[in-house]
């Protein structure tokens, strides 16, 4: 096998036990093969390595104690063979052709490339929702995806296919978010490595809401913090690509319709007001308002 046709998917785990049967049999029904499952079990107390190995024939368990999900990923890429890395959540869901659908459109673009692509909002039982549409940033130029990027997450980080040469070095930082270091790692891959990013236009996996997820307990905060991720990376580019950044997303912050941030403010007073039981209510406004062409 062609280690440079494997993708090795990275799966970290902890208490994943109610919806982990579900994202394995998804991964492991793939129309594409050359594929290794690398799981992570971050110390769960539920019954997820139990889950776990009862497949520990089709994938590579590696158990440690909880040190939560930075801690995870740099384990899982350590372990990597592929020339392929992606990143898929125990809760999320793979469409048989995800995989084959990737590694297709990588072959006909640079070798530095992150593809990413629409994807399905299914609820806690697998319903779905809505399809979620990603604005298609294909024709931009590096400098102008990234400054749309800067102005907030663009990226489902289980739809894409990473090359390994951009995650390889790459030290996923503990101290950073848990749910803002997938943004972290984009950033850094277009602001300091000038990857490029290529969106697919079909819905190629199943991403759940639910309320026991990082993203919705933790949705405001991780707004108020894109700026402090953001300024991380800003810190490490030279004087005048800072100003160039900085001015340009000024420009575009200033450019929106009043529409869009209209709904920004309405979606932080909404968060603070409100209570838990509609959280998945607003991560679907947020997500259907808001980020989607941004």
């Amino acid at each position: 096998m062609d280690q440079n046709d494997l993708v090795s998917i990275v799966i970290p785990v902890y208490n994943s036990e109610k919806f982990l049967i579900e994202c394995l049999e998804s991964v492991l029904n793939q129309t594409y093969k050359q594929i290794e499952i690398i799981t992570i079990n971050d110390g769960s107390t539920d019954g997820s390595l139990k889950i776990l190995q009862e497949y520990s024939d089709k994938i590579t368990i590696i158990s440690q104690k909880n040190q939560g999900l930075a801690s995870a990923l740099n384990v899982g890429i350590k372990n990597m063979n592929g020339g392929w890395f992606k990143w898929f959540s125990p809760d999320d869901i793979m469409h048989p052709k995800a995989i084959e659908t990737l590694v297709n459109a990588a072959k006909n673009l640079q070798d530095n490339t992150i593809i990413y692509s629409n994807w399905d909002i299914v609820d806690i039982n697998g319903k779905k929702l809505r399809s979620f549409e990603e604005s298609n940033y294909n024709s931009l130029n590096s400098f102008e995806f990234n400054v749309r990027l800067c102005d907030g997450q663009q990226i489902n980080v289980n739809t894409t296919l990473i090359p390994k040469l951009l995650c390889q070095n790459f030290i996923f930082d503990k101290n950073i978010d848990p749910i803002l270091i997938d943004y972290y790692f984009f950033l850094n891959s277009g602001l300091l490595n000038k990857t490029k990013f290529h969106l697919i236009e079909k819905p190629l996996i199943k991403s759940r809401v639910h309320q026991n997820q990082l993203s919705h307990k933790n949705i405001v905060n991780s707004l108020n913090h894109l700026h402090f991720v953001r300024n991380i990376v800003f810190s490490k580019l030279d004087k005048i690509e800072k100003i160039l950044y900085e001015d340009a997303i000024e420009k575009y912050t200033q450019n929106k319709p009043l529409s869009k941030k209209f709904m920004e403010l309405g979606l932080k007073l909404l968060s603070t007001t409100l209570p838990n039981y509609i959280t998945d209510k607003i991560l679907i406004f947020y997500l259907n308002k808001i980020r989607s062409r941004r």
